[in-house]
């Protein structure tokens, strides 16, 4: 994934080397991933587990741009579908199926959740955030990043802002169009240099693909 020319064998290596908050990052990605690890053997649904390492990949980067804490969007972003992550793991067949529906039949796929489960998985992402004692503002962004408005610079604007760029790079957590592209997601976003962040995030796409194969479970 770091590209570096010898092996890391222990924790404290790696601490050395990357830096504490780096291997919190990709500690917290591995862990995620094999919470999800027994359905993502399905194709439909592996891209949901893609859509997730994208949106924390892309906030952190955005923070990068726009002098925020990069390990905080990372986590945002890493977290945003953990509602759509617990239904999986809960309904692996029925959400397989919701999945496919909505993708097909451009349906809503909140309203379709709540059909389905009486909860959508921004809600049930909410609950468990609660639960689990996070932080107020990992919270919101779970629970509002299909509806908040990208437009400042707190967390939860970076992470609705991760959300929208990942379907438009290709990352759509059910392979529907984008609704917004990268221009028009960061020109709501107080972005240090708007150029320079622009191509910065436009040519992520190989570098997401490249840390989806080496972090995400076989």
């Amino acid at each position: 994934l770091y590209g570096l020319s010898r092996r890391i064998d222990n924790v404290s290596h790696a601490v050395v080397v990357l830096g504490t908050e780096s291997v919190k990052r990709l500690a917290l990605t591995v862990a995620l991933g094999r919470f999800s690890k027994r359905f993502l053997n399905d194709k439909a649904l592996r891209v949901c587990w893609d859509h997730s390492v994208a949106c924390a990949l892309i906030g952190e980067r955005l923070a990068e741009h726009m002098n925020q804490p990069q390990d905080r969007a990372y986590t945002a972003g890493l977290l945003l579908d953990v509602g759509r992550l617990a239904l999986l793991a809960c309904y692996p067949a029925e959400y397989g199926n919701l999945v496919e529906v909505a993708r097909e039949n451009d349906f809503d796929q909140l309203e379709c959740e709540r059909q389905m489960f009486d909860i959508d998985h921004c809600a049930a992402g909410e609950w468990l955030g609660r639960h689990w004692n996070l932080p107020d503002d990992l919270v919101e962004s779970i629970s509002t990043h299909h509806t908040r408005e990208p437009n400042d610079e707190s967390t939860a604007s970076i992470a609705a802002a991760s959300d929208r760029i990942a379907d438009a790079l290709g990352f759509s957590a059910l392979r529907m169009p984008a609704q917004y592209t990268v221009e028009q997601t960061l020109s709501g976003l107080p972005v240090l240099d708007a150029d320079a962040a622009l191509g910065a995030i436009e040519s992520m796409e190989d570098d997401i693909r490249t840390a989806i194969d080496a972090i995400s479970p076989s």
